[in-house]
C-alpha cells in the first residue's frame, strides 16, 4: 500500500509539472552551476570551468527525481565572449529526460564590473513508460501508449551582472513551451503564459574579518500556475576555503551545505534538502553532490570568486 501511495502521488506530480510545462532541473548548488537557469554565465569564472552535479531528491520516495548534470564554459575572444555546454539526465517517475544546451554570452566591463547578455539553445528527449504506472482504472487509455522519444527544442536567455562583492541575474529558461497530449500524438507547442518561469538571483558579500565572510544570496522563480517560490541562502566563508551555508526554500525545504576548496582549482560540496512539503513524512530528504574543477586557473588572491 505504501509503494502505491507513492507512485500515484508521484503520477499527480509528473501531470501537474511534466505533462503540462517543461520542468526546470534545479539544485541547491545552481550559484557555481550557473548555466542551468542562466546561459549569460558563461565564461564568468574567467577560466576553463567544468562542473559535474549530482541530486538525489527525496530519499526513500519510490520513482524520486534523480538528475545529473555536467556544465562546461569558458571566456574567449579577449574575454568578451562566454561559450557554454550543458548536458543533463533528469529522472522522475516513469520519465527520464536528457537535455544538451549551448549557450552564448557577449560580456562587456561597466561600472568596475562585467555585464553579460546571454542566449542558450539546445534540445530535450523524453522517454515515458505510462504503461508501467499502478492505476486504480486499468483501462485507461491516457497511461496505455509510452512516449519512447519526444524530441523538443528550445531556447533560453538571460543578463547577468557581477562586481567583485555582489551580483544579480535575470533569465527565462525554456522559451518554448510545449504540451503533452495523450495517445500517439506526442508533445506539442502550447501558448499558456502559466508554463514560462523568469527567474532572478543575487547576493553580497559582507567582509566580516580578514579571514571570515558572509554571503547571503537568492534566486526568485515565478510560474503563473503555482507562484513565487524563493530560494534564501547564507553562506559563512573561512578563510576562502571552507563555505558554510543554510538556506530556506519556501514551502518546499531547509538546506544545509558544505563546500571545501582544497586548492585555487578544485571545489567540492555537498548539500542536505530537509523536505517540509505534504511529501515530507514520506522520503528522508535529498542529498546533492558537485564537484567543480577550473582549468588554467590564475590565483587571484586580492580578488577571489566568490560566485
Amino acid at each position: 500500500m505504501r509503494s502505491t501511495r507513492h507512485i500515484l502521488a508521484l503520477t499527480g506530480l509528473l501531470i501537474g509539472s511534466c505533462l503540462y510545462g517543461q520542468h526546470t532541473p534545479l539544485t541547491s548548488q545552481y550559484l557555481f552551476n550557473g548555466l542551468v537557469i542562466n546561459p549569460a554565465y558563461a565564461g564568468s569564472r574567467d577560466a576553463l570551468a567544468a562542473n559535474l552535479t549530482y541530486r538525489h531528491q527525496w530519499v526513500g520516495f519510490e520513482g524520486a527525481p534523480v538528475t545529473q548534470m555536467l556544465s562546461v564554459h569558458a571566456p574567449i575572444g579577449r574575454r568578451k565572449l562566454g561559450l557554454g555546454l550543458l548536458v543533463y539526465n533528469d529522472r522522475i517517475g516513469v520519465s527520464q529526460e536528457t537535455g544538451l544546451f549551448s549557450n552564448y554570452a557577449y560580456r562587456i566591463r561597466f561600472r568596475k564590473g562585467k555585464l553579460a547578455f546571454g542566449l542558450g539553445a539546445g534540445f530535450t528527449m523524453l522517454r515515458s513508460q505510462w504503461s508501467s504506472v499502478a492505476l486504480q482504472q486499468t483501462n485507461d487509455l491516457s497511461f496505455a501508449t509510452d512516449t519512447r522519444s519526444a524530441f523538443r527544442p528550445n531556447f533560453s536567455t538571460g543578463a547577468f551582472y557581477h562586481h567583485k562583492k555582489w551580483f544579480a541575474g535575470v533569465s527565462m529558461p525554456f522559451l518554448i513551451l510545449h504540451r503533452y497530449t495523450s495517445g500517439n500524438e506526442g508533445w506539442t507547442l502550447t501558448e499558456s503564459k502559466a508554463d514560462l518561469q523568469p527567474m532572478a538571483t543575487g547576493g553580497y558579500v559582507f567582509e566580516l574579518t580578514p579571514e571570515l565572510k558572509l554571503k547571503p544570496s537568492t534566486l526568485i522563480r515565478y510560474r503563473t500556475s503555482s507562484g513565487v517560490q524563493a530560494d534564501l541562502s547564507t553562506n559563512l566563508i573561512l578563510k576562502d576555503r571552507i563555505w558554510i551555508g543554510a538556506s530556506y526554500r519556501t514551502g518546499d525545504a531547509f538546506v544545509a551545505s558544505l563546500e571545501v576548496l582544497p586548492t585555487a582549482q578544485w571545489r567540492l560540496g555537498y548539500a542536505y534538502d530537509l523536505g517540509l512539503s505534504r511529501l515530507a513524512s514520506y522520503h528522508q530528504g535529498s542529498h546533492g553532490i558537485m564537484v567543480q574543477y577550473e582549468f588554467g586557473y590564475r590565483i587571484r588572491v586580492k580578488d577571489p570568486r566568490y560566485f
